[in-house]
Formats: C-alpha cells, structure tokens, sequence
C-alpha cells in the first residue's frame, strides 16, 4: 500500500471518528490534559504539520533517513510536553464550530500537495531532512494512535485497516528498539512479560 494511500486512509478514519463526537462530548476528559477538542486538535496537526512542512523549501540533505530516526532525534529529544499540551488545545479551538468541515479540507490540502510532491522529496524539520515518505509513517503513527484514543474517549470503535494497525504498531516497536526497550516490548508481545505501568514508546 503506497505511502499516500495510507496517510489518506489514516485521515478517513479519523473524519468518520471525529464525525461521531456528540456535542455533549467535546468538552469530556479525553487524554492527560486534553478534553476531546484538544485531543481532536492535537491529532488534526497530523495533517496540518504536513501542510507546513511541505508548504517549506526542501531540505538539502538527508539527516533523518526514517521515519524511527525523527522519534530517536527530533521528537524525544527535543519535544517540551507543554508546548504539545498547548498546541493541541489551539488547534481544537482553531477548528471551530464544525471540526468535521474543518479537518477535512485540512485533509484535502494536504493530499493536494502531496500528489505534487516527487518521490525524493526531503521535508525539513527544523532544519533537518526526512524523505517524505518516511515523514508521512510518522503522521500515519500519530492519526492511528489518537484516532483510537479519541474512539475509546468517546465510545466509538476506529475501524483501521489491519495494514494501517501493523504500520503503526511495527513503528512503535522500533522506536522501543531505539531506545533500549526493544526487548521488554518484545517479551510483552510474546506473552512472556508484562510491561511496566505507564510504559510508553514516545
């Protein structure tokens, strides 16, 4: 499954899930810090980072080969958990009165300039570059785990693709790899040994 295809999938899912949220329940606790907008608006910058980012010039060269190297070089290094609490909270806020409408040209937006994009094309983060469509197993990640999230908050199923699942769960585990945990995911998935309470690949 081409790399576009599944980030256009990724976003179907979280439209319908978004689609679901009853007015009662925006203002819920969702995750952490996050009521369901903020949750909602938090997963939203899946898309809107990609228009930002390839609305860039492109990156001169390669520093992030995959999509494992942002998670080990960019977003556990250098992420402030504040500052992603407070982004997801102004990105409910942006998506106004309708965040269906919203997030959907948001998502047809980003496809658009997607379909405009070569195959090596290098997105800049920060500086540093990432093949494009390596950044885009990133986003995947992202709409994947809190589409479910927003599901679960809201009483909703997501109904991924099993390949979208795989894809998501394949990048967690090489983050966990990265990061020296690889063996205690890999003992938890093999029924040998629990995980800690709280454990968390990102």
């Amino acid at each position: 499954m081409a790399r576009t295809e599944r980030y256009a999938l990724a976003c179907r899912t979280f439209v319908e899930v978004v689609g679901g949220i009853t007015p009662a329940q925006w203002s819920q606790p969702a995750l952490g810090v996050w009521d369901v907008r903020s949750l909602v608006g938090h997963t939203a910058r899946a898309i809107i980072t990609v228009i930002d980012y390839l609305d860039l010039d492109p990156a001169g060269q390669v520093d992030m080969p995959t999509a494992g190297d942002y998670y080990g070089q960019i977003y556990l290094a250098y992420t402030n958990p504040e500052a992603i609490a407070k982004r997801g909270i102004d990105a409910g806020i942006a998506l106004g009165d309708d965040p269906v409408a919203a997030i959907e040209a948001l998502v047809e937006r980003a496809m658009f300039l997607l379909s405009e994009q070569t195959e090596d094309r290098l997105v800049s983060l920060g500086g540093m570059g990432i093949p494009v469509n390596e950044y885009l197993k990133t986003r995947v990640f992202e709409l994947v785990v809190h589409t479910i999230d927003i599901a679960r908050a809201t009483g909703q199923r997501a109904d991924f693709a099993p390949e979208l699942i795989e894809a998501a769960a394949s990048l967690a585990a090489g983050i966990a790899a990265r990061k020296g945990d690889g063996e205690l995911v890999l003992m938890a998935l093999t029924g040998r040994e629990p995980l800690p309470h709280g454990f968390s690949v990102v």
